[in-house]
């Protein structure tokens, strides 16, 4: 299975005592192609910054997950910024909005499913077509 993996999976498989931890740990064993988009790094690193983590375990954590050999990393193109704002349009959205929008544009462009504990993510996904697990 391959998925685009949000920045909440990262979040639940990084903190173990997280409600999902286990969850996600199990579910994740089963995808064979984690995608990652660059904004979700960065979101993640920020994230994990909030929660008090300590940068070298932060750096460390994100090393890991780059050396990770079944982790594909997406690199976002203008075309799918120019989609991610399409989105927002439609839905009449602010911008604040845009890592998930671009979520979902590559998702959709691609074909592939969303992994995330997000309900509004899960829900604009549905709108759209887009499955998640």
């Amino acid at each position: 299975m391959e998925v685009i993996v949000d920045t909440n999976i990262l979040v639940y498989e990084t903190v173990e005592d997280s409600i999902y931890h286990k969850d996600v740990m199990e579910k994740l064993e089963k995808i064979d192609v984690p995608y990652l988009l660059t904004n979700i790094l960065i979101e993640f690193i920020l994230v994990m910054k909030k929660l008090g983590l300590e940068e070298n375990f932060i750096v460390n954590k994100v090393l890991e997950i780059l050396e990770d050999k079944r982790i594909r990393l997406f690199s976002i193109k203008s075309v799918d910024f120019k989609e991610a704002l399409k989105i927002i349009g439609q839905e009449k959205m602010n911008t604040g909005k845009i890592n998930d929008k671009i979520v979902l544009a590559l998702a959709r462009k691609n074909k592939l499913p969303i992994y995330t504990y997000d309900k509004q993510l899960k829900r604009q996904a549905k709108n759209l077509g887009i499955g998640t697990i």
